[in-house]
């Protein structure tokens, strides 16, 4: 993920060539397996960069306006370094290998968490959320939950809640 490289694809999606005039960034399906040289693109709203190889959240420190971010259908087994996106409002990560919901507190305004086909298991795996109350929209499907117990976290998430009150857990 060259410089240049994002240069160039700017100007194919007929995005600005001054990087920090872009509020969105298409970098999906090119085979990236590392995020950087992004420095200079400090105006991002939606960062897409779905179907890569990314293996880490890393290198995101200038995108404080950051919105939305598209990371589904990567290697990512972690959920980390996403401190500096304090305004990020929806978060796609379906189809990675994260073990373990984490670090997702700082996000004071997340309201979407995608985190389907990935390789969640109990209760503890996803206990972290009672630590999200703005998220009103969780996606969990698809992943190795089968503990009746994780209802118990989902009832104390209150926009969770709000927005869904006979929630129910259909359990496989």
């Amino acid at each position: 993920m060259t410089k240049k490289l994002l240069r160039d694809l700017c100007k194919q999606h007929k995005l600005y060539v001054t990087p920090s005039l872009n509020d969105t960034l298409y970098l999906h399906y090119k085979g990236f397996d590392r995020l950087e040289n992004l420095e200079e693109y400090t105006g991002l709203r939606c960062l897409w960069l779905e179907c890569n190889g990314l293996t880490k959240i890393e290198n995101l420190t200038a995108q404080t306006d950051l919105r939305c971010l598209y990371l589904q259908l990567n290697l990512i087994h972690k959920i980390e370094n996403l401190e500096p996106l304090q305004k990020l409002d929806s978060l796609n990560l379906s189809n990675n290998y994260v073990k373990t919901i984490e670090n997702l507190s700082c996000l004071k305004v997340l309201h979407t968490l995608q985190i389907a086909h990935n390789l969640l298991r109990t209760v503890e795996d996803i206990q972290h959320l009672q630590e999200c109350p703005s998220i009103s929209v969780l996606d969990l499907s698809h992943n190795k939950l089968d503990d009746p117990h994780i209802i118990e976290v989902l009832e104390t998430m209150p926009d969770l809640v709000s927005q869904y009150p006979a929630l129910r857990l259909n359990i496989a």
